[in-house]
Protein backbone atom coordinates (compact mmCIF):
# COMPACT_ATOMS: atom_id res chain seq x y z
CA UNK A 1 0.00 0.00 0.00
CA UNK A 2 1.17 3.36 -0.91
CA UNK A 3 0.17 6.69 0.01
CA UNK A 4 -2.95 7.67 -0.98
CA UNK A 5 -3.48 10.44 -3.83
CA UNK A 6 -5.27 13.02 -1.51
CA UNK A 7 -3.56 16.12 -0.95
CA UNK A 8 -4.55 17.50 3.04
CA UNK A 9 -7.28 19.18 3.33
CA UNK A 10 -7.34 20.99 6.29
CA UNK A 11 -7.73 24.02 8.05
CA UNK A 12 -5.19 26.76 8.64
CA UNK A 13 -1.67 27.37 7.25
CA UNK A 14 -0.67 23.91 6.61
CA UNK A 15 -3.63 22.75 3.62
CA UNK A 16 -2.69 26.18 1.64
CA UNK A 17 1.28 26.13 2.37
CA UNK A 18 1.45 22.63 1.13
CA UNK A 19 -0.18 19.61 -1.59
CA UNK A 20 1.39 16.89 -0.61
CA UNK A 21 0.43 13.19 -0.72
CA UNK A 22 -0.62 11.48 2.45
CA UNK A 23 -1.50 7.93 3.78
CA UNK A 24 -4.03 7.32 5.56
CA UNK A 25 -3.13 6.84 9.01
CA UNK A 26 -2.13 10.76 9.01
CA UNK A 27 -5.32 11.53 7.60
CA UNK A 28 -7.04 9.74 10.16
CA UNK A 29 -4.65 11.00 13.17
CA UNK A 30 -5.12 14.59 11.50
CA UNK A 31 -9.03 14.40 11.27
CA UNK A 32 -8.69 13.11 15.15
CA UNK A 33 -7.33 16.61 16.39
CA UNK A 34 -8.32 20.26 17.04
CA UNK A 35 -7.47 23.19 14.51
CA UNK A 36 -4.52 24.04 17.06
CA UNK A 37 -2.62 20.78 16.92
CA UNK A 38 -1.80 21.27 13.23
CA UNK A 39 1.33 22.75 13.60
CA UNK A 40 2.56 20.20 15.76
CA UNK A 41 1.60 17.59 13.49
CA UNK A 42 3.16 19.40 10.33
CA UNK A 43 6.33 19.66 12.81
CA UNK A 44 6.76 16.09 13.20
CA UNK A 45 5.75 14.67 9.30
CA UNK A 46 6.67 17.90 6.77
CA UNK A 47 10.01 16.30 5.58
CA UNK A 48 8.96 12.94 5.60
CA UNK A 49 5.76 13.98 3.93
CA UNK A 50 7.33 15.69 1.34
CA UNK A 51 8.00 12.85 -1.05
CA UNK A 52 7.58 9.33 0.05
CA UNK A 53 7.73 7.83 -3.15
CA UNK A 54 11.21 9.28 -4.24
CA UNK A 55 14.29 7.15 -2.95
CA UNK A 56 16.39 10.03 -2.70
CA UNK A 57 14.20 12.03 -0.27
CA UNK A 58 13.39 8.99 1.93
CA UNK A 59 17.42 8.06 2.51
CA UNK A 60 17.92 12.03 2.72
CA UNK A 61 15.44 12.22 5.36
CA UNK A 62 16.91 9.29 7.23
CA UNK A 63 20.38 10.34 7.23
CA UNK A 64 19.40 13.26 8.81
CA UNK A 65 18.60 13.74 12.41
CA UNK A 66 15.33 14.45 11.74
CA UNK A 67 13.81 11.45 12.10
CA UNK A 68 15.14 10.22 15.51
CA UNK A 69 13.29 11.78 18.58
CA UNK A 70 17.24 12.87 20.36
CA UNK A 71 18.69 15.98 18.12
CA UNK A 72 21.95 13.74 18.42
CA UNK A 73 22.32 10.73 16.36
CA UNK A 74 21.65 7.52 18.12
CA UNK A 75 18.00 8.47 19.03
CA UNK A 76 15.49 6.31 18.84
CA UNK A 77 13.47 7.27 15.33
CA UNK A 78 10.16 8.23 15.63
CA UNK A 79 7.45 6.05 15.51
CA UNK A 80 5.23 7.87 13.36
CA UNK A 81 8.42 7.92 10.70
CA UNK A 82 9.13 4.26 10.98
CA UNK A 83 5.15 3.86 10.06
CA UNK A 84 5.74 6.49 7.25
CA UNK A 85 8.91 4.94 5.61
CA UNK A 86 8.69 1.04 6.76
CA UNK A 87 6.76 -1.02 3.78
CA UNK A 88 7.42 1.55 1.03
CA UNK A 89 10.03 -0.73 -0.34
CA UNK A 90 12.62 2.50 -0.40
CA UNK A 91 13.51 2.47 2.94
CA UNK A 92 17.21 2.23 3.24
CA UNK A 93 17.06 -1.25 5.10
CA UNK A 94 14.76 -2.49 2.55
CA UNK A 95 17.14 -4.01 0.38
CA UNK A 96 15.07 -6.82 -1.03
CA UNK A 97 17.25 -9.58 0.06
CA UNK A 98 18.01 -11.36 2.98
CA UNK A 99 20.59 -10.13 5.26
CA UNK A 100 24.04 -11.32 5.00
CA UNK A 101 24.33 -12.34 9.05
CA UNK A 102 20.93 -14.08 8.25
CA UNK A 103 22.49 -15.93 5.41
CA UNK A 104 25.43 -16.79 7.31
CA UNK A 105 23.04 -18.07 10.13
CA UNK A 106 21.70 -20.22 8.12
CA UNK A 107 24.85 -21.64 7.06
CA UNK A 108 25.60 -22.13 10.34
CA UNK A 109 22.46 -24.98 10.74
CA UNK A 110 20.90 -21.79 13.88
CA UNK A 111 17.22 -22.06 12.53
CA UNK A 112 15.18 -25.24 13.41
CA UNK A 113 12.20 -25.68 15.45
CA UNK A 114 9.34 -22.23 15.68
CA UNK A 115 11.25 -19.19 15.03
CA UNK A 116 9.87 -15.48 15.13
CA UNK A 117 10.85 -12.61 13.10
CA UNK A 118 10.70 -9.98 15.32
CA UNK A 119 10.20 -6.57 12.99
CA UNK A 120 10.21 -8.54 10.30
CA UNK A 121 9.85 -5.83 7.32
CA UNK A 122 8.73 -6.92 4.28
CA UNK A 123 9.68 -10.59 4.79
CA UNK A 124 12.86 -11.21 3.09
CA UNK A 125 14.48 -12.66 6.30
CA UNK A 126 11.60 -14.57 6.94
CA UNK A 127 11.23 -15.82 3.60
CA UNK A 128 14.76 -16.57 3.02
CA UNK A 129 14.72 -18.71 6.09
CA UNK A 130 11.77 -20.75 5.57
CA UNK A 131 12.68 -22.10 2.39
CA UNK A 132 16.54 -22.79 3.59
CA UNK A 133 15.47 -24.58 6.77
CA UNK A 134 12.39 -27.01 5.82
CA UNK A 135 13.20 -27.49 10.01
CA UNK A 136 11.66 -24.20 10.96
CA UNK A 137 8.02 -22.83 11.43
CA UNK A 138 8.62 -19.09 10.78
CA UNK A 139 6.41 -16.43 12.26
CA UNK A 140 6.98 -12.83 11.19
CA UNK A 141 5.70 -10.14 13.17
CA UNK A 142 5.41 -5.97 12.27
CA UNK A 143 4.22 -3.41 13.93
CA UNK A 144 3.42 -1.78 10.37
CA UNK A 145 0.91 -3.77 7.88
CA UNK A 146 2.15 -2.39 4.97
CA UNK A 147 5.39 -4.15 5.36
CA UNK A 148 3.24 -7.60 5.86
CA UNK A 149 1.16 -6.56 2.75
CA UNK A 150 4.65 -6.35 1.44
CA UNK A 151 5.82 -9.77 2.83
CA UNK A 152 2.88 -11.37 1.58
CA UNK A 153 3.08 -10.29 -2.05
CA UNK A 154 7.04 -11.57 -1.88
CA UNK A 155 5.59 -14.60 -0.84
CA UNK A 156 2.97 -14.96 -3.17
CA UNK A 157 5.29 -14.16 -6.39
CA UNK A 158 8.01 -17.04 -5.07
CA UNK A 159 5.33 -19.56 -4.44
CA UNK A 160 5.56 -19.26 -1.06
CA UNK A 161 2.31 -18.47 -0.05
CA UNK A 162 1.44 -20.40 3.37
CA UNK A 163 5.22 -20.87 4.37
CA UNK A 164 5.16 -17.97 6.37
CA UNK A 165 2.89 -16.83 9.62
CA UNK A 166 2.66 -13.59 9.24
CA UNK A 167 1.14 -11.16 11.89
CA UNK A 168 0.17 -7.27 12.20
CA UNK A 169 1.41 -6.99 15.96
CA UNK A 170 2.87 -4.94 18.31
CA UNK A 171 5.53 -6.68 20.53
CA UNK A 172 5.36 -3.32 23.07
CA UNK A 173 1.68 -4.35 23.60
CA UNK A 174 2.00 -6.71 26.68
CA UNK A 175 -1.57 -6.45 27.56
CA UNK A 176 -2.90 -6.95 24.78
CA UNK A 177 -4.10 -11.04 25.78
CA UNK A 178 -5.07 -11.67 22.49
CA UNK A 179 -2.55 -10.63 20.54
CA UNK A 180 -0.03 -12.34 23.39
CA UNK A 181 -2.51 -15.79 22.70
CA UNK A 182 -2.13 -15.69 19.03
CA UNK A 183 1.60 -15.18 18.73
CA UNK A 184 2.05 -18.09 21.36
CA UNK A 185 -0.76 -20.65 19.89
CA UNK A 186 -0.76 -23.19 20.84
CA UNK A 187 1.78 -23.84 23.09
CA UNK A 188 1.01 -20.44 25.28
CA UNK A 189 4.66 -18.78 27.16
CA UNK A 190 7.74 -20.33 25.47
CA UNK A 191 6.45 -21.02 22.48
CA UNK A 192 9.66 -19.85 20.16
CA UNK A 193 12.63 -22.07 19.84
CA UNK A 194 14.34 -18.94 18.21
CA UNK A 195 14.08 -15.28 17.66
CA UNK A 196 15.24 -13.06 14.86
CA UNK A 197 16.05 -9.99 15.80
CA UNK A 198 17.13 -7.84 12.64
CA UNK A 199 17.49 -4.23 13.28
CA UNK A 200 14.37 -3.99 15.29
CA UNK A 201 16.12 -3.69 19.47
CA UNK A 202 18.24 -0.24 17.99
CA UNK A 203 14.79 1.31 17.17
CA UNK A 204 13.55 1.56 20.94
CA UNK A 205 14.45 3.99 23.46
CA UNK A 206 15.04 2.76 26.85
CA UNK A 207 11.94 2.42 28.27
CA UNK A 208 10.48 1.03 25.06
CA UNK A 209 13.14 -2.04 25.07
CA UNK A 210 12.60 -2.79 28.36
CA UNK A 211 9.08 -3.94 27.71
CA UNK A 212 10.53 -5.84 23.99
CA UNK A 213 13.02 -7.66 25.84
CA UNK A 214 10.33 -8.17 28.61
CA UNK A 215 8.00 -9.76 25.39
CA UNK A 216 10.57 -11.56 23.99
CA UNK A 217 11.27 -13.18 27.29
CA UNK A 218 8.11 -14.15 27.25
CA UNK A 219 7.79 -15.76 23.84
CA UNK A 220 11.15 -17.39 23.90
CA UNK A 221 11.45 -21.20 25.41
CA UNK A 222 14.11 -22.24 28.07
CA UNK A 223 17.17 -22.53 26.35
CA UNK A 224 16.12 -20.53 23.61
CA UNK A 225 18.20 -18.27 21.41
CA UNK A 226 17.99 -14.72 20.31
CA UNK A 227 19.92 -13.47 17.24
CA UNK A 228 20.13 -9.53 17.53
CA UNK A 229 21.89 -7.65 15.16
CA UNK A 230 22.27 -4.22 15.84
CA UNK A 231 24.07 -0.97 14.77
CA UNK A 232 27.23 -0.41 16.80
CA UNK A 233 29.06 2.72 17.79
CA UNK A 234 31.47 2.02 15.64
CA UNK A 235 28.93 3.34 12.89
CA UNK A 236 29.92 7.27 12.96
CA UNK A 237 27.95 8.47 10.37
CA UNK A 238 25.25 11.12 11.00
CA UNK A 239 21.46 9.93 10.87
CA UNK A 240 20.16 6.29 11.35
CA UNK A 241 18.97 4.40 14.61
CA UNK A 242 20.62 4.55 18.02
CA UNK A 243 23.95 2.82 18.23
CA UNK A 244 24.28 -0.03 20.32
CA UNK A 245 27.45 -0.52 22.78
CA UNK A 246 28.12 -3.77 24.39
CA UNK A 247 27.23 -2.41 28.29
CA UNK A 248 23.42 -0.96 26.14
CA UNK A 249 23.06 -4.56 25.42
CA UNK A 250 24.61 -6.10 28.72
CA UNK A 251 22.31 -3.51 30.68
CA UNK A 252 19.06 -5.58 29.79
CA UNK A 253 19.94 -9.18 28.38
CA UNK A 254 21.84 -10.74 31.44
CA UNK A 255 21.33 -12.84 34.27
CA UNK A 256 19.34 -10.89 36.16
CA UNK A 257 16.76 -10.44 33.59
CA UNK A 258 16.86 -14.41 32.75
CA UNK A 259 19.55 -14.19 29.88
CA UNK A 260 23.16 -15.20 28.98
CA UNK A 261 24.65 -13.60 25.98
CA UNK A 262 26.59 -16.83 24.53
CA UNK A 263 28.72 -14.64 21.45
CA UNK A 264 29.13 -11.17 20.39
CA UNK A 265 30.57 -10.89 16.70
CA UNK A 266 31.41 -7.80 14.21
CA UNK A 267 28.75 -7.81 12.17
CA UNK A 268 27.09 -5.04 9.42
CA UNK A 269 23.41 -4.48 8.23
CA UNK A 270 23.23 -4.56 4.56
CA UNK A 271 21.62 -1.30 3.14
CA UNK A 272 20.31 -0.08 -0.35
CA UNK A 273 23.59 0.89 -2.56
CA UNK A 274 23.14 4.55 -2.52
CA UNK A 275 22.49 4.51 1.32
CA UNK A 276 26.06 4.61 2.78
CA UNK A 277 27.49 3.06 0.77
CA UNK A 278 25.24 0.01 0.88
CA UNK A 279 26.03 -1.30 4.80
CA UNK A 280 26.66 0.01 8.71
CA UNK A 281 28.87 -1.68 10.76
CA UNK A 282 26.95 -3.48 13.46
CA UNK A 283 26.87 -6.31 15.90
CA UNK A 284 25.48 -9.63 16.12
CA UNK A 285 24.89 -10.90 19.71
CA UNK A 286 23.40 -14.64 20.21
CA UNK A 287 21.65 -14.35 23.57
CA UNK A 288 20.21 -17.52 24.86
CA UNK A 289 17.32 -17.58 27.51
CA UNK A 290 17.60 -18.98 30.84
Amino acid sequence: MHPSGGALAGPGSLASAFAVDIPDEVLQSVSSVGEESYDDIFSDFADALLDTKSIDSVHSFISSHQHNSAPAAGGAPKPQVIARVAGTGLAPWEIHRPQKFVRDLVLRGRFSGRVLDAGCGIGDNALFIAKACPQAAVTAVDVVPRCLEFAAAKAKLRGMCGKVQMMAADLLEDDSAQQHAALASPAADGAYDCVLDSSTFHCFGDGDRQRYVAALGRLLSPGGRLFLNAMSEAEARPGGPRRITVPDLLSVFNRQSGWEVDLIEDSIIELHPTFWGGKALARLFTIRKL
